[in-house]
């Protein structure tokens, strides 16, 4: 949740790293390693063991084209009393493999964000509604939207709620057993760090399958339902 301070608190978008993992190289961005594929993933979010909300994203495969649409609403509070409430919503486009494009908005409690993201050959131009537009070199860096597993070998990620660029480190945690809501299936860690503290799993299949980032002494947690 797919990440500014609070979008990361949420869990609603920003990493990507090119780690210097064996037999991984950076051609992986833009060749076809990438495998599109078809239907829902769901994520109960859970924060210090108490539901939420949820992240979900729609994958839709058509010829070359894979469209995800991402939604996510959290909202934390005491008994009925909402105290906070996030709401983020992206359409991401992909083609042959490479990420062409995504258009989000944002409902931070309150407060607004529009990003725009189009990749122009080797450029990403990015427009913002509450910030200046600017365009960045596209190599190597993916949005914070963390369904594609290429998103553990990119060096940039492409924050999906502000457009900001966040510098991450990579780091491979090995095969670990996981939770899901169909039960326990194994699953490989990496943990993020650098602009954005959290962890990410992603099964045999490379399906992403968990996340969990602590803050502010809390611990947030998604389990694939």
């Amino acid at each position: 949740m797919h990440h500014t301070r609070r979008h990361v608190i949420m869990g609603a978008a920003s990493i990507a790293l090119m780690a210097p993992f064996s037999g991984i190289s950076r051609a992986s961005l833009s060749e076809a390693e990438f495998s599109p594929r078809d239907g829902e993933l769901d994520f109960d979010v859970f924060r210090n063991g108490s539901a939420i909300g949820h992240h979900t994203i729609d994958l839709q495969q058509d010829g070359n084209r894979t469209t995800a649409r991402i939604d996510i609403l959290l909202e934390v509070g005491i008994g009925p009393l909402v105290l906070y409430r996030y709401r983020h919503q992206n359409t991401e486009i992909w083609e042959d493999g490479s990420f062409k494009s995504f258009a989000s908005k944002t409902d931070d409690d309150g407060t607004p964000y529009a990003v725009q993201a189009v990749r122009d050959q080797s450029v990403i131009r990015v427009t913002r509604d509450h910030d200046e537009d600017y365009e960045i070199d596209g190599l190597g860096i993916l949005p914070t939207t963390y369904w594609n597993e290429q998103t553990v070998h990119c060096s940039r990620l492409l924050d999906t709620q502000k457009g900001r660029v966040m510098a991450v480190t990579v780091m491979p945690q090995g095969w670990q057993t996981v939770r899901t809501a169909a039960g326990m299936v194994e699953a490989q860690g990496f943990a993020i760090s650098g602009d954005i503290e959290l962890n990410l799993w992603y099964d045999r299949k490379n399906q992403w399958t968990k996340l969990s980032f602590p803050f502010k002494g809390d611990e947030f947690d998604y389990q694939l339902v």
